[in-house]
C-alpha cells in the first residue's frame, strides 16, 4: 500500500504539483477500494464524488461538497442506528411507465 505523505508534503504538492497530488489521490482511493468487500458500491461513492467534485471552481468549493456528503452520509447512518424501524418502514412508489400512443 502507498504510504501517505506527511502534511507539509501534501501542501507542497497542493502549491507546486497539484497534477501529481490529484494522481496520489487517485492511487489512494483505487488501493483502498481494491482492499475493500465492498468495491461496488465504493466506486459508485468514488464516481458520485469525482462527478460533484469537477463542478467545483475552488479548493473551499471542494471542501464544503466533501462535508456535505459525508453529513448526509452521517446522518442517514444515524437514522439507520437511532430508529431502525423507521428506516425499514421506508417504500418506494413505484410509478407506471406509460408509453403515449403514436
Amino acid at each position: 500500500m502507498t504510504p501517505v505523505p506527511d502534511f507539509d508534503t501534501l501542501l507542497w504538492l497542493a502549491q507546486h504539483e497539484p497534477a501529481q497530488l490529484a494522481q496520489l489521490q487517485q492511487r489512494l482511493n483505487d488501493e483502498l477500494i481494491a482492499a475493500s468487500d465492498n468495491r461496488a458500491q465504493l466506486c459508485c461513492v468514488k464516481h458520485n464524488l469525482e462527478q460533484r467534485l469537477s463542478l467545483c471552481h475552488n479548493p473551499y468549493h471542494r471542501c464544503v461538497v466533501i462535508m456535505s456528503l459525508m453529513r448526509n452520509r452521517l446522518m442517514t447512518l444515524a437514522t439507520v442506528l437511532n430508529q431502525p424501524q423507521d428506516f425499514a418502514q421506508q417504500q418506494a412508489q413505484i410509478m407506471p411507465f406509460e408509453l403515449k400512443p403514436k
